[in-house]
């Protein structure tokens, strides 16, 4: 009985060391990927989830730039790739049912476009990458979670600035953040093309 129980503690104080140093979200550890990588990373409390009319609106409410949650605009940005600037209150919208932007400033190096399209290419879903103009020199990878999901908490916003492209720590903001959005919506339902 006491090998039982002594095999039992032993098992027990393994599977704590081990969430330690993984974590509970699969071994993905964004903060140190991202701080490895050069970034800063920073969590922001949810301002509100309320619909505005405008869609080119910068709202004082938003707390973080660009925009990790707040009020935003009826009808989401669709998902994808693009080579113009969208409407931020769009893109916010896509990040409260579980989307994740990867936005660039008019001053990062050339090959960036290409670099965030290989991330993008791996997996489409709930993306939206973007030029944003006013980043200058840095990048940006945003999200928006809650720990209750369809429910009414205003959630987290997390924000990574970036001064390059890292693959690794970009996947592992991904991996961490995408689909936890406070609408609650699927991962499989956030398609490339859809809202």
């Amino acid at each position: 009985m006491l090998y039982v129980i002594g095999g039992i503690g032993v098992a027990l104080v393994a599977a704590i060391a081990g969430i330690a140093l993984f974590g509970f979200g699969g071994g993905t550890d964004a903060r140190a990927a991202l701080a490895a990588a050069g970034c800063t990373m920073k969590d922001f409390p949810g301002v509100s989830r309320k619909h505005i009319n405008d869609p080119g609106a910068r709202r004082k409410e938003w707390n973080s730039f660009p925009p990790t949650s707040g009020p935003h605009y009826v009808t989401p940005a669709v998902y994808g790739l693009y080579t113009e600037p969208v409407e931020l209150a769009r893109v916010l919208h896509g990040l409260e049912h579980g989307a994740v932007y990867m936005l660039y400033g008019s001053k990062v190096p050339a090959d960036t476009p290409d670099k965030l399209r290989e991330i993008y290419d791996q997996d489409q879903r709930g993306l939206v990458v973007a030029p944003l103009p006013a980043l200058g020199k840095k990048i940006a990878l945003g999200a928006w979670t809650s720990r209750n999901p369809g429910s009414a908490e205003v959630g987290t916003g997390h924000l990574a600035i970036c001064t390059r492209v890292d693959k690794k720590a970009f996947d592992a903001f991904i991996k961490e953040f995408r689909g936890r959005g406070p609408e609650g919506e699927p991962l499989n339902l956030l398609q490339p093309g859809q809202t």
